[in-house]
């Protein structure tokens, strides 16, 4: 059985904030820290997952010749992680950005709501800071892991369809028709912490209706003949993947992928984030 490790909270799927460190939160979720006093903070709620086999298909794009294909679907054996039971909160974020390191960002939302409308980078920077002020070592998940914390929730991988011409509008079109049967309607309301519930991980509000960034690069490669094995790969780390209801890729600057910056397929309703503590930790 899947156990999950509590630390003290000041609210569910936060952070514990000592009382001389924090002055109050003010409406939005802004937080306003005496800066003569030294940053602490205890970490998050944890789900520990057991290592085991995750089956996923690498991100990205890969052609035989000049025929885009799906590549194969890969089994790995991931060790096990410890991921935040809950993704990132307004109130979370809000003390990155009072200690002056974390971007101020729009619409704040209320406190106990997932905190949106972040970047990787802006992700990417709060994981720094984080780390820094627990002492341990926090960071995004790959694209394998979160799969694997998904859970029954993980998006089912479904085939799109070949293009032997070198046209790939076929294949966008496609695949911006299976994002919507697996999405269903959109949803533009950013609900509290919780609203989604525990999927049997015990992880809460996976593939809800905010998409998280992890820290997979965007993927170019060929395939054997066969067209079942891998020949080459190429990173192209300016662009992430995002997972949900199901998966898409990101330019990394972007806060908002409805406004643009996305890539083939559905842009998610929203952007959020849950960390990794790294194994070793305590």
């Amino acid at each position: 059985m899947m156990g999950r490790a509590v630390k003290g909270r000041a609210m569910r799927g936060g952070l514990v904030l000592p009382a001389l460190a924090v002055i109050g939160l003010v409406a939005g979720g802004a937080v306003w820290r005496n800066r003569s006093e030294p940053a602490s903070v205890a970490g998050p709620e944890l789900v520990h997952l057991a290592g085991g086999p995750v089956r996923y298909r690498p991100p990205g794009e890969f052609r035989i010749g000049t025929q885009v294909m799906d590549p194969p679907v890969l089994q790995s054996v991931a060790p096990g992680i410890d991921i935040m039971a809950y993704q990132v909160s307004v109130a979370d974020y809000a003390v990155c950005v009072a200690d002056g390191v974390c971007a101020a960002l729009r619409g704040q939302g209320q406190a106990d709501q997932p905190r949106t409308g972040v970047s990787f980078v802006d992700a990417t920077t709060y994981a720094a800071w984080l780390s820094d002020q627990t002492g341990q070592v926090w960071r995004l998940p790959t694209d394998a892991e979160w799969l694997r914390a998904a859970g029954d929730r993980a998006p089912a991988e479904v085939a799109l369809t070949s293009t032997g011409d070198g046209d790939p509008s076929r294949r966008w079109l496609d695949s911006y028709r299976q994002d919507a049967a697996l999405r269903g309607a959109t949803d533009p309301i950013i609900h509290p912490l919780g609203h989604f519930g525990l999927n049997d991980q015990g992880v809460a509000d996976i593939a809800g209706n905010v998409w998280e960034w992890t820290a997979t690069c965007f993927q170019n490669g060929t395939l054997g003949a066969d067209g079942q094995s891998i020949a080459t790969v190429v990173d192209h780390c300016g662009v992430r993947a995002v997972q949900g209801r199901h998966r898409t890729y990101v330019i990394d600057f972007i806060r908002d992928a409805r406004s643009g910056g996305c890539g083939v397929g559905l842009p998610p309703d929203f952007l959020g984030f849950r960390l990794v503590r790294d194994s070793g930790q305590s």
